[in-house]
Formats: C-alpha cells, structure tokens, sequence
C-alpha cells in the first residue's frame, strides 16, 4: 500500500497540472517529417511528460534503497531531457545527435556497471546452467544497457505502446524476481497513472525523458540479479522493434531495398491499415504472453 501512495497516487493527481503547464509554456511535440502522415494531429501535444513519472519512480528508489536503480532512472531521464528540451528550443523533432545521445548512455551505463560490480557469468534460463564471460561481460552488461534503453525509446511512437509493453515486461519480471526486483513495480505503478493520460487520444507524451528510462532500469535489475536472459525474453517486443530497425537500414543500405514499409514495426503495421489501439493491443499481448511463458517457465524449475 506504501507503495501505491507514493507513486500512483501523486502522478495520477499531478499529471492534469503539468499538462495544462506545459500547454502554457507550449511544450509541445514536434511529428518528424519522415514519420506516417497518420500523425499530424499530435503536433502540439504536450511532450516531456516522462519527466513527473521518473521524478516519482527514482525518489521512491531512494527510498526504498534500490540506490543504483533509481540512478539509473535520474541518469537515462537526464539524456532523455536534454534530447527533449533541445527539440522543444528547435521547434523540430531533432534534439542531441543520435551519437551525442548514444555516447552519454555508453557512459553512463559504464558508471552503473561499475557500480554493481556484476558476476561475470551469464545464467543460462530454462536450461540451469552458467556461461563465463569473463571481462567480456563487462562490455556486454554496457551495451545491454545502453541498447535496452534505445529499444523503449524506438518503441515509443505510438499512444500507449512503450508504457503497456513496459508494464507487460515489468510485472511477470518482478513477479519471478520478488522483492529484489521492487524498483521494477515503483516504476510501474507511477506508469500506470501515466497511462491513464496517454491512452489514445494521448494528452500526453512521456518523450525520450521518460522512454530511456524504461529500458535501462530493466537492464539494469537484470545485471543485478543476474538474470539477463530473462530480462530480454520478458522484452521481446522492445528487441522486435529494435532488429526491424537495423533490418530495415542495413537492407537498404546493402541492396537499397526496404524489407518494411516503415520502421520501427509498428509504423509497418499502421502503414498496412492496422489502428493504433489494434497494434497497441497486439503488441502488448504478444509481449505479455512470452513474458508469462517464461515466468511460468522459471518459477516450475
């Protein structure tokens, strides 16, 4: 219950101050060009929203003493507002430069490596057994948090989608977990009242502010409590979205074919006719039932 007053309740209650706020200081969304014509309508929605539900989520961290989670929260939340700010200044979609962007999450996710101190070995699920990795992890364990955090960003263009499939990757996570797990359930909770504002038509955008921070919190409970192939099966929809995208680059480059019609994939599948809720609901399932099979899956070993 202590829980839920210090997340849910305050973010459910303080999100239609900061969206009439942010209407008044014209922080808006920026559409860019090359995206669906689907979404001209969003232009001017209120954008930056994931800056009330990290504030909640890493507080409550502290708290709580999950220091190193809610640091990683603060820290990817931080690039995700600079990358915000610096849109909403330029009046366009374009903030940091995807390699400003990508060098502040290597390094930032060295410091929280670093600060975990990790086991090197790889757990190996279903099967029970380890993989040593050595000083090899120590890359790995970076660039599964710097690539988690870029896959919810990339699943982040449509209402509703990155918080339900986070939410569907997050609680049968925690739920095989447990208690070591907990910034995983503080951070859902403040998305749950989050979400109540971005179901469709959205009043709200979390930004970059807000979707960054997803992934590296996931990443970075799963260095923690050595479960990192757990982590990325319960996220499988944030990786399908992520490998469309080098797909679809890497083909065009190669033979200057596109394998889809856009990407990330769920601009593929509006593009084929599909409603937004439809592929929010689909994605979701999707992700929600191999999150559950390997729940399931874990828990009968």
């Amino acid at each position: 219950m202590r829980y839920f007053a210090i997340t849910f309740i305050p973010c459910i209650v303080l999100y239609p101050f900061l969206i009439r706020l942010f209407r008044r200081l014209h922080v808006g969304q920026f559409i860019r060009e090359e995206g669906p014509d689907l979404h001209g309508y969003k232009t001017g929605t209120p954008t930056m929203g994931g800056v009330l539900f990290s504030t909640f989520a890493a507080l409550s961290c502290f708290a709580f003493g999950y220091t190193i989670d809610g640091l990683a929260i603060v820290l990817f939340s931080l690039i995700g507002f600079l990358d915000d700010l610096l849109s909403v200044v330029r009046k366009k979609s374009l903030g940091l430069r995807a390699w400003q962007k990508l060098s502040l999450q290597i390094v930032f996710a060295a410091v929280l490596v670093i600060l975990i101190k990790p086991d090197t070995k790889l757990q190996i699920p279903f099967v029970q057994k380890d993989l040593e990795l050595g000083n090899v992890y120590w890359i790995f364990a970076v660039l599964l948090i710097a690539g988690l955090s870029n896959a919810t960003n990339l699943t982040d263009g449509l209402d509703g989608l990155a918080t339900s499939v986070f939410l569907t990757s997050a609680i049968p996570y925690w739920l095989l977990l447990g208690k070591s797990a907990d910034s995983l359930i503080l951070l859902s909770l403040c998305l749950m009242a989050f979400l109540f504002y971005n179901i469709k038509p959205a009043k709200v955008f979390m930004g970059d502010t807000g979707s960054l921070a997803l992934g590296a919190l996931i990443a970075v409970v799963s260095i923690r409590t050595s479960t990192e192939i757990v982590a990325l099966l319960c996220s499988t929809v944030f990786i399908a979205e992520t490998l469309s995208v080098i797909i679809q680059v890497s083909s065009y480059k190669l033979f200057k074919k596109r394998v889809f019609k856009m990407s990330p994939i769920h601009h593929h599948f509006e593009l084929l006719g599909w409603s937004e809720e439809r592929i929010v609901q689909m994605f979701a399932l999707v992700n929600l039932t191999v999150s559950m099979f390997v729940l399931l899956s874990e828990k009968a070993l």
